[in-house]
This record gives C-alpha cells, sequence and structure tokens, in this order.
C-alpha cells in the first residue's frame, strides 16, 4: 500500500508543469515598503503535496491484487494505466474488498506519516519507496 502510494504521489508531481509557481513567504508589508515573497516551483511544494495526499488514496480503486505463483507473496498492482493503455491483467484479483482494504491503508499511511512524506517528496530523492516504505515505516 506505501508503494502504490509513493508511485501515485510521484507520477501526480511529474505532471505538474515545471513551469507553474506558488508565493511563499510573508504577505506583510516590511517598514521599507517591500515584501518578502519568493515564487517557488509548484510541483514539490508544500501545498503541492498536501493537497496531493487528500486526494491520492482515490486512486487505489486503479488497482487489483496480484498474488506471485512461485512465492505466493501478494502485492498491489495496477489495473488501469496513467495513459489508457491495456494492461496484462492475468493472475490479478480486482474486487471491492481488495481496492477498499487498499484504500484504507493507503489513507491510514498517509495521515500517519504525512510530515515523513512531505519531506522525502518535497526534494527529488533517490530510492524514496524503499527509504519511506520499507525503513521510515
Amino acid at each position: 500500500a506505501c508503494r502504490a502510494l509513493v508511485d501515485e504521489l510521484e507520477w501526480e508531481i511529474s505532471q505538474v508543469d515545471p513551469r507553474k509557481t506558488i508565493q511563499m513567504g510573508s504577505f506583510r508589508i516590511n517598514p521599507d515598503g517591500s515584501q518578502s515573497v519568493v515564487e517557488v516551483p509548484y510541483a514539490r511544494s508544500e501545498a503541492h503535496l498536501t493537497e496531493l495526499l487528500e486526494r491520492v488514496c482515490e486512486k487505489m480503486k486503479e488497482y487489483g491484487e496480484k498474488v506471485d505463483p512461485a512465492t505466493h507473496r501478494k502485492s498491489y498492482v495496477r489495473v488501469i494505466s496513467h495513459d489508457g493503455t491495456k494492461m496484462d491483467l492475468s493472475g490479478l484479483k480486482f474486487d471491492g474488498d481488495v481496492t477498499s482494504s487498499l484504500k484504507f491503508a493507503c489513507e491510514s499511511i498517509a495521515e500517519e506519516y504525512e510530515d515523513e512524506l512531505i519531506e522525502f517528496l518535497s526534494h527529488e530523492a533517490e530510492n524514496v519507496k524503499d527509504r519511506l516504505c520499507s525503513k521510515r515505516t
């Protein structure tokens, strides 16, 4: 669930126009008449990541459960591609129980580890999934 959550967040971040910015800082006027406002890239800003965390778990309905035939280990995989291409759905369990339990797990992780998710995703870091989902949580 954590890995699916990070995948969705990273995909959403990649879809933001790199030229889009957001104003950060204080909107108060300084004694000299200037303002302490800076423009920062919108993608990976705290406002952007907070907004994504509020709605990303809705994407879990696009996932199904796959069981590895050799190890019998369960994993969640996307059943609907981001770009609409057809996907291989063989050996996939896709029903309301799977999606609702994945959505619940996603919401629990997003709520409990919101600060860590924002911390890791605010910088383009390597291996966010491993660092966050295996080591931190």
